[in-house]
């Protein structure tokens, strides 16, 4: 945000909107024209020479003095003592923000170098300019917040209101609900330089039937950036923060909306963001990483036989045509045991679904005991068929493997009353062996090993057959 490119365009806002009035105009009439122009002060010059500055702070102060404002001129009634700004000194915008608490001012006269008035700056002309949405959305109300509010009673006069302003010189009063003490709404300096211009009697009239209301407000966790947005809108420069019980917590003004822009608070501010963006960051981080954790159980849980706990056929796919390809390329032997549970259907008819369920479950378990952990694979195949992939592995390992399996199936001594075979549950294996080239296919391997499935079958079943590719 610095600077040296955006001095003109700042110049350029402080020339926008600013009222002018000769010495001898009268009061009222100076009132009347700034309620019309809906400004905060009026720049009081004579012969093109700036004399002083009328506000409406000053007029709050002499409304208390109740004095006819018909008799006064702005000469009697401006601050001629005024801290002013040449055009060639604005040069650091953080430098001029700090001019306004520095000096206690709200209003900063600028000056060409022949002493010309061209235009005024306010808190507000730096705070629209900087546009400082980034930092303003990290730091919340309830972390500037001026809890030192004066507030009035809707049955006060606003005479007695703008003696308050006067006395604790605070620029507005919050007005309190006297039943259950929450703010119902606000009267400010501007208000009472309209009332002076609808020539409402001070004496008479009572804060209720003229205060803002119902009253906007905010809440302690809201961000500035939020609230800066909201006097936007609402063309206020200040507002009421409530507990979201509705009690009155405090105020927020847009000088304490400035003082958040200055260098050394904005290092705080952005101390403050770079602990909250590390916080974020290993947040994020940790979500990130549940939710890789996640995404792999997904991804094992959609290629996990949910029944008998071994890969599907999804898994079995990919993991088949990854192998294929590197056997091909080291030209290495590939194996595989199509292994299907003889009889299943007479056992599922004798024991039931549920049994059957079972049966396939320690079938599968005891294939995962005989593979080897780290290269073999296990896969439910269909129904009650499962295919044993032996990566690395000639005809003999292959056997090695079959005789294994029917061993262990046997030792498991499952009860198959139904089974012409055997009184336990028993196993037929075709295997098959080849080494993959151009020749043939994964379909190749698969239709050999189906094939001596089929004639395992054949043989009486509790057995294996083999077959290689030559």
């Amino acid at each position: 945000m610095q600077q040296t490119s955006e001095i003109p365009d700042l110049l350029a806002k402080s020339q926008s909107a600013f009222l002018t009035l000769p010495p001898t105009t009268f009061l009222q009439q100076a009132i009347n024209s700034l309620a019309q122009a809906k400004v905060s002060c009026a720049l009081i010059l004579e012969n093109g020479e700036l004399q002083g500055i009328l506000t409406e702070r000053d007029i709050v102060k002499t409304t208390i003095s109740q004095k006819q404002l018909n008799e006064l001129t702005v000469a009697e009634l401006m601050s001629s003592e005024l801290f002013t700004i040449k055009t060639t000194e604005v040069k650091d915008i953080f430098a001029v923000s700090r001019l306004f608490s520095q000096h206690r001012i709200r209003h900063l006269p600028v000056l060409d170098e022949e002493n010309k008035l061209v235009g005024v700056l306010t808190p507000q002309t730096i705070r629209d300019h900087l546009k400082p949405e980034y930092l303003l959305r990290y730091v919340r109300a309830r972390e500037v917040i001026s809890k030192d509010v004066v507030t009035g009673l809707p049955q006060e006069s606003i005479l007695a209101i703008a003696q308050k302003m006067t006395q604790q010189r605070v620029s507005c009063i919050v007005i309190m609900d006297e039943k259950n003490a929450y703010p119902s709404g606000i009267i400010t300096e501007r208000d009472i330089v309209r009332f002076h211009s609808l020539g409402l009697d001070f004496q008479q009239v009572i804060a209720q039937n003229v205060m803002s209301c119902p009253l906007s407000t905010m809440q302690p966790l809201d961000s500035l950036w939020n609230i800066h947005r909201k006097m936007q809108q609402m063309g206020v420069r200040r507002l009421v923060i409530t507990e979201t019980t509705g009690e009155l917590a405090g105020i927020v003004t847009q000088t304490q909306l400035l003082k958040i822009l200055d260098p050394t608070e904005m290092y705080h501010v952005m101390q403050q963001m770079q602990t909250t963006i590390e916080q974020q960051t290993e947040q994020l981080q940790q979500l990130n990483q549940r939710l890789k954790l996640a995404n792999q159980q997904l991804a094992k849980l959609a290629e996990l036989d949910e029944l008998t706990q071994v890969v599907n056929r999804r898994h079995l796919k990919k993991f088949l045509a990854q192998e294929w390809i590197h056997h091909q390329q080291f030209a290495k032997p590939l194996s595989v045991i199509m292994c299907d549970v003889d009889h299943f259907k007479a056992y599922n008819d004798t024991y039931g679904h549920l049994a059957g369920d079972r049966c396939l479950a320690q079938v599968a378990q005891a294939l995962r005991e005989v593979i080897r952990q780290n290269s073999d694979l296990v896969s439910r195949y269909g129904g009650e068929e499962f295919l044993v992939v032996l990566p690395n592995t000639n005809q003999q390992g292959a056997e090695c493997v079959a005789k294994k399996i029917i061993n262990k199936l046997n030792n498991l001594r499952l009860p198959h009353s139904s089974s012409s075979t055997s009184d336990y549950v028993t196993l037929s294996l075709g295997l098959a062996t080849i080494v993959p080239n151009g020749d043939v296919s994964i379909n190749t391997l698969l239709s050999m090993a189906d094939y001596c499935l089929y004639q395992a079958k054949q043989k009486g079943r509790n057995t294996y057959i083999t077959k290689v590719q030559a």
